[in-house]
């Protein structure tokens, strides 16, 4: 049977909540069940934070015994409905007191301070929504922002690269406005982020290439070109992260770098995916349990936790 048609594929990402210092330090483990039961206990109005032209609130679900939080994403607009019957098209009817929203499901694993998410559609909060929640309604522990949980090895990894000779990044097609909305601190995510706005609804492939040895180039000029590659890349990994986090625009990442290795005098290439050192998981969503905007809370919890076991392994020695 095809399934293409009867589930969507949604990722799972993992997040540590950090303080947000200079350094962003560790915390000891914060008391996340007393936290979601004050969130349970309060008024609606009492758990809105605002955000640009969106009010953001968090819902606990008090039926529900795991640890979650459901961020709603409340932008004010109003979808429209097909009436098959006479092929017209108008806004939907709400009732009064109502409203369309867009939903994260957030689950609290019980060591390391650490968060899964699944995001219910493409409006759905993502992570700077998430921390602006969590700093706007107050956590004892002060302010915090949330870093993607990173293999342990692959963070050594990345920390001991010492040249790139090539560098390829692809991305889906995406309306400007979500390309607009990016963040782009160095040149790279600059020039992809021009790219997408200027070609919309476009997927993007850019490949950086340092020729091989025997072309033109002198191995002085190689080299250099390979350390001002790896400057480039290591200055848009920031960028990257926040991409994937915030847009889904994401596809590939990929390129050839070579690690700084005591034993070896010479520089050897290898392959790497600078999207697999992050701890992710894949998950399909039938469709019967998403509508676009949100993931039922059940089948949600349990593909956050899912794959948090799958992981436990990996996501506590990440946040040793």
């Amino acid at each position: 049977m095809d399934m293409a048609g009867t589930v969507r594929k949604r990722t799972v990402f993992f997040f540590e909540i950090v303080e947000a210092r200079r350094g962003q330090p560790r915390m000891e483990p914060q008391p996340w069940r007393s936290f979601l039961g004050q969130v349970a206990a309060s008024e609606p109005h009492e758990r809105i934070v605002r955000s640009a032209d969106d009010q953001l609130v968090g819902i606990v679900d008090t039926a529900t015994a795991t640890d979650h939080l459901q961020l709603a994403k409340i932008t004010g607009e109003v979808p429209h409905q097909l009436d098959h019957s006479n092929g017209t098209i108008e806004a939907l009817q709400l009732a009064a007191g109502t409203d369309v929203v867009h939903v994260t499901t957030l689950c609290f694993l019980p060591y390391a301070n650490i968060i899964g998410a699944l995001h219910g559609g493409f409006s759905a909060p993502r992570v700077s929504a998430i921390t602006k929640w969590l700093n706007g309604i107050g956590l004892p522990c002060g302010e915090v922002v949330l870093k993607p949980v990173i293999h342990a090895r692959a963070r050594e990894k990345l920390n001991r690269i010492e040249a790139v000779s090539e560098f390829t990044v692809q991305l889906e097609g995406a309306p400007a406005d979500t390309i607009s909305a990016l963040g782009a601190r160095g040149d790279l995510a600059d020039s992809l982020r021009s790219f997408g706005q200027r070609h919309p609804d476009t997927s993007i492939t850019l490949s950086l290439k340092v020729p091989r040895r025997g072309g033109r180039l002198s191995k002085l000029r190689r080299n250099r070109a390979a350390t001002q590659l790896r400057s480039d890349v290591l200055q848009f990994i920031p960028d990257l992260d926040e991409w994937m986090d915030e847009s889904g625009v994401v596809r590939s990442v990929s390129g050839q770098v070579a690690i700084r290795d005591p034993h070896r005098q010479s520089l050897e290439y290898e392959p790497l995916d600078f999207l697999a050192h992050r701890i992710t998981a894949q998950c399909d969503v039938p469709v019967a349990f998403t509508d676009g905007r949100s993931v039922d809370l059940r089948y949600a919890v349990n593909a956050i936790f899912s794959a948090a076991r799958t992981h436990e392994r990996a996501l506590q020695e990440a946040c040793q």
